[in-house]
């Protein structure tokens, strides 16, 4: 059943689409001939002195962290945070100690809500069932299935795969040589916060928030052009 046709016209990468909410909130993604330009959107550079982590759980052990890294955007170039985990190499073929790209934390069973309202929309339509466990970690986006083998899964099919991959690899050096800010305070609702934050960082003219969701929808849409996203 059709409870509400949406027509938020989403054009933050010069795609537009139109959804459908169902009973459950699905949103299931009307087939139309969209057109996406080749993105203009890069990481330039990762701070590394920014990077700061916590302990998330101890079994399986698991880091979160975020890390500071500066992206060029159509208006510009902003300093940018990314929230990422360490895996513990327990399942879904991920490697132990490197550090996979995540949207944020579940902080509740069910639906997603308690993200901003984009947010919510892409890892509704990029997670099976549209729904996950409190504790999650978002990190499905990232997993889509590509066509290149050769590629590790969790860092995007798209060319933001290279980036993205570096700094797991970085985040993972760094966090063996023990150079990072130890942040007793970050956990799944800081997180959520930090990365989505309305705050306008130094020399910067977006929000932290404006910038986040810029990058991902540019992952987003590469994704939906260049796999085939389980709805469920």
């Amino acid at each position: 059943m059709i409870l509400k046709i949406n027509h938020a016209i989403k054009k933050f990468a010069s795609t537009t689409a139109w959804f459908i909410y169902t009973k459950r909130g699905k949103k299931i993604v009307h087939e139309r001939q969209v057109y996406i330009m080749p993105s203009s959107i890069r990481i330039l550079k990762i701070y590394n002195e920014s990077f700061r982590a916590n302990m998330y759980s101890s079994e399986p052990f698991r880091m979160i962290g975020l890390i500071d890294v500066s992206i060029e955007y159509t208006y510009g170039i902003e300093r940018v945070t990314l929230s990422f985990f360490r895996s513990s190499g327990t399942n879904s073929g991920k490697i132990k100690g490197l550090w996979y790209p995540i949207v944020g934390i579940k902080t509740y069973s069910g639906l997603f809500s308690e993200f901003t309202e984009y947010l919510n929309f892409v890892l509704t339509n990029s997670t099976r069932m549209g729904m996950a466990d409190e504790g999650w970690l978002a990190k499905s986006l990232f997993f889509a299935n590509g066509t290149d083998s050769s590629r590790i899964r969790g860092f995007s099919n798209g060319m933001h795969y290279e980036s993205l991959l570096e700094i797991g690899e970085t985040l993972r050096d760094l966090y063996e040589k023990d150079k990072f800010q130890k942040m007793d305070s970050l956990d799944a609702s800081n997180l959520n916060s930090i990365v989505t934050s309305k705050e306008i960082y130094q020399d910067n003219r977006h929000t932290q928030r404006e910038n986040f969701e810029k990058f991902i929808d540019d992952i987003f849409n590469e994704d939906i052009n260049n796999t085939k996203l389980d709805l469920g």
